[in-house]
């Protein structure tokens, strides 16, 4: 999840990244909660990801109950996100 070419965080880091430049150029609530939301899911995808690899390295399972938990929130985390992104067609964003 962290070292496969991703950027870190299946992608989210790269996502994170795109929204907050395109938040410099459009003024748009709904690209902000995006970025917002994205930046969290960042976050939490590596948390994932440290989750995993301790419980593999240890043989703990509750690392993976910890993981399981995190994955509901990031479920909730990005529904939202692309809930707000989807929007984005129905407002008239100003170029800042």
């Amino acid at each position: 999840m962290e070292k496969a070419g991703t950027g870190g965080a299946l992608f989210r880091n790269l996502y994170r990244d795109f929204l907050a430049e395109c938040t410099d150029l459009l003024d748009s609530s709904h690209l902000r909660t995006g970025h917002t939301l994205y930046t969290e899911a960042a976050t939490l995808w590596a948390e994932v990801a440290a989750l995993i690899k301790k419980a593999g390295e240890s043989g703990d399972a509750q690392c993976l109950v910890q993981a399981g938990s995190v994955l509901g929130d990031l479920s909730r985390i990005e529904r939202e996100a692309m809930q707000a992104l989807s929007l984005l067609g129905n407002e008239t964003p100003s170029m800042i």
